[in-house]
């Protein structure tokens, strides 16, 4: 969840940046950067700082029941993927598509998670409907009760149990929560009941996972959404000790939701990304001691079994803590590198902003901002490289092309140099003009 107030900071921050005359390509601040994608939320919540708690309804029903449930209306588009079966009211197409991305996505969750995809008897079923109105329909004769977003129906059986989507307007919105969701369905078709901090921490930890129906891959960044959320708990010393957070309940959960479903995310990313392998170990043993036929209290307790006979639980909070410590979001990393470029430590900027650009490739802060350190270092063809990514993803186009200027100029580009000076000049007089006509000049000379 991304705070309003650090990207008005992180704005002034660029504005005292770009506002230098003595700094390369031109010294004239961009419009306000705007927030990185943020990852959806799978259900409502209560303030913009609470996670997203994971749509799971429980079903027991008699069988007559489910097999109604089960039944794809007359003219619904259906498609078989290797993992998943489609039932579709966005045609064939899409379902097809659906299938595709699905399949991509349990490869990823199964490279964490090792379970022998084989065990599966039959496709995981998913249905998707064009409109919220029929996906509340279905989930009233289904269920008695509607969900904001996509939920897993988890029946007694695999067989019966499904994901329940709907189309929606943001795309961005949709994968997010098809990634979440999709991990719940996949986890609970191994494990029907895992520990909640499994279940919770690996969804939000996979939000980010965009799977490609053509090819298969699946690009997959770092989740930092919540990074934020739970470094604010960790300031007011509202954190769960680790023993405690792999020891709630469902009731807990819900009673501490703000704490609980962030620091899940956290907890887990932690036991991946750690350098202490000790960490990374424990949890993939965690996961190896699940098991399908166990209630969620033995599968509790044998997770936490293992945590309380490898680590001492004070060690543990505090490398926990300082993992998290560590942690940069693409926002804490724009704010040091454009600190770093004004202090004029341009080689510390440039790793910055490269870091940056890997948590998220589609802002344009970390474009320019490179463009601004290759043409201090006199790498024109790169700076120019940057500079028009940069303008491709929005950067304000009379200070994008005012650094292409400067940049053409530098790298004798003359005619170059005037086209990008002159746009800059037309969109914004009031700040180029003057600049603008000095370098003509000297162009001229």
């Amino acid at each position: 969840m991304k705070k309003i107030a650090l990207l008005a900071i992180l704005a002034v921050l660029v504005g005292a940046a770009f506002g230098q005359d003595a700094a390369p390509a031109g010294q004239v601040a961009p419009a306000a950067p705007a927030p990185e994608t943020t990852a959806a939320d799978t259900v409502e919540t209560t303030d913009e700082t609470s996670a997203a708690e994971t749509v799971t309804t429980e079903i027991a029903t008699p069988a007559s029941e489910e097999t109604e449930a089960a039944v794809p209306a007359a003219g619904l588009a259906q498609a078989r993927g290797e993992r998943y079966s489609v039932t579709s009211e966005l045609g064939q197409a899409s379902a097809t598509e659906l299938a595709a991305k699905l399949d991509a996505l349990f490869g990823v969750y199964n490279e964490y998670l090792r379970f022998d995809a084989d065990a599966l008897a039959v496709p995981l079923k998913v249905r998707i409907f064009a409109t919220k109105a029929s996906f509340d329909a279905y989930l009233e004769k289904v269920v008695g009760q509607t969900r904001e977003d996509f939920v897993y129906l988890h029946y007694s059986t695999v067989e019966r149990s499904e994901l329940v989507l709907f189309d929606k307007a943001d795309p961005e919105d949709f994968a997010a929560s098809l990634a979440h969701q999709a991990f719940v369905q996949f986890l609970k078709a191994f494990v029907p009941n895992p520990p909640l901090w499994i279940q919770e921490g690996f969804a939000v930890f996979f939000e980010t996972a965009r799977p490609d129906a053509a090819t298969g891959e699946v690009d997959f960044p770092d989740n930092t959404a919540w990074l934020e959320t739970v470094k604010s708990l960790e300031a007011r010393g509202a954190l769960l000790k680790p023993a405690e957070l792999l020891a709630v309940g469902l009731d807990a959960s819900r009673e501490n939701r703000d704490v609980f479903y962030p620091q899940s995310w956290a907890f887990v990313a932690f036991l991946s990304d750690s350098e202490d392998r000790s960490y990374n170990r424990f949890l993939w043993d965690a996961i190896s001691s699940l098991d399908p036929k166990a209630g969620f209290e033995a599968n509790q307790a044998a997770t936490l079994g293992l945590f309380d006979s490898w680590y001492d639980a004070a060690e543990a909070e505090a490398d926990f803590l300082a993992w998290l410590d560590g942690q940069k979001t693409f926002a804490d990393l724009v704010t040091d590198g454009v600190a770093a470029y004004g202090a004029g430590d341009i080689d510390l900027a440039g790793k910055t902003f490269s870091l940056a650009l890997e948590k998220n490739e589609s802002n344009y802060i970390p474009y320019y901002y490179l463009g601004l350190v290759a043409y201090a270092k006199s790498d024109f063809a790169l700076a120019d490289f940057y500079y028009k990514s940069a303008l491709e993803l929005g950067c304000d186009p009379a200070v994008t092309n005012y650094a292409l200027g400067i940049n053409a100029f530098a790298s004798n580009r003359f005619e170059d140099a005037r086209s990008y000076l002159e746009f800059a000049k037309s969109s914004a007089p009031e700040r180029y003009t003057a600049k603008v006509d000095e370098l003509v000049a000297r162009i001229e000379e």
